[in-house]
C-alpha cells in the first residue's frame, strides 16, 4: 500500500476546501510557498531560490520590440498584430524575407 493514494488526496483537498474556504485558499498557498522559500534559504539551498530582478536583468538580453499592429498593403488598414489576414480587405499579411539565420515572428 502506497503512502498517499490519489482519493487519499482528494480527501485531503476536500476537507481543506471546508475548512478554509474557498476565498482563503490563495492566501494559504502563498503562505505555504512563503514557508517552503524561507526553510530553503535557511538551509542553505540558495541554487533552488529564486533569483533576483537584477539577475534576471543581466541575465537576459532585452528582446527586440514587437510592434502591436500592421498595416494592410492592399487597403491600408491599421491590423492588430497577432491577426495574420485583414478584417477589412481579408489579404493576407506580407512578411519580409527573413534576415540571416533568423525568421519573422507573427
Amino acid at each position: 500500500m502506497g503512502a498517499l493514494e490519489p482519493p487519499h488526496l482528494i480527501l485531503i483537498l476536500v476537507l481543506v476546501l471546508i475548512i478554509f474556504g474557498p476565498g482563503k485558499l490563495p492566501q494559504l498557498g502563498k503562505a505555504v510557498g512563503d514557508g517552503l522559500r524561507e526553510l530553503k534559504k535557511a538551509t542553505g539551498d540558495d541554487s533552488a531560490a529564486t533569483p533576483t530582478s537584477a539577475d534576471i536583468s543581466a541575465a537576459t538580453p532585452l528582446a527586440p520590440a514587437i510592434p502591436a499592429s500592421w498595416t494592410c498593403q492592399r487597403c491600408h488598414a491599421v491590423v492588430p498584430a497577432t491577426d495574420r489576414f485583414c478584417g477589412v480587405c481579408g489579404a493576407a499579411r506580407e512578411v519580409p524575407a527573413a534576415v540571416g539565420n533568423r525568421t519573422p515572428v507573427l
